[in-house]
């Protein structure tokens, strides 16, 4: 599965670069991670236009993960069945949506296969994409029976 990270703002932490990395690094080789790294922009709706862009020129059919706090609060276990039912719907292409300081446009929300939120806290995006990263390489370890993640 093509696993595309298109993340509103730059992250120049390093350390945030390289915990990132680690997880990734775990995925199983086709599960193929890119990020894309947007502009941030003065309003939702603005940054909206690079997103949608962005999650356009990625091949279809692509299913699209939006985060944000209103969305969806899954467990780890929850998350990664969601994802072993896009697989098993034949979904080889996942776009999750990170949006900016601003938040997610509604137009964002409305097109999003899966509207999610990882609690009710308020994080940087730069650590989101670490989030991101983990989930995924736990929803992984989840569907393949490794002692990873521990109930």
């Amino acid at each position: 599965m093509h696993l595309h990270i298109i993340a509103t703002g730059k992250c120049r932490h390093k350390p945030l670069l390289e915990l990132e990395a680690e997880y990734t690094k775990r995925l199983p080789k086709h599960w193929q991670y890119q990020v894309t790294e947007l502009p941030e922009a003065a309003t939702p709706q603005a940054e909206a236009k690079h997103q949608l862009a962005a999650f356009n020129k990625l091949a279809k059919p692509t299913v699209l993960i939006a985060l944000d706090e209103t969305g969806q609060h899954l467990t780890s276990p929850q998350f990664a069945q969601k994802l072993e039912s896009f697989q098993q719907q034949g979904t080889k292409s996942l776009a999750i949506l990170i949006g900016g300081a601003n938040g997610l446009h509604a137009s964002i929300r409305q097109q999003a296969q899966l509207v999610l939120a990882f609690g009710k806290l308020t994080f940087p995006h730069q650590l989101v994409r670490v989030l991101v990263a983990e989930q995924l390489y736990r929803a992984h370890t989840l569907l393949t029976g490794h002692p990873y993640h521990r109930a």
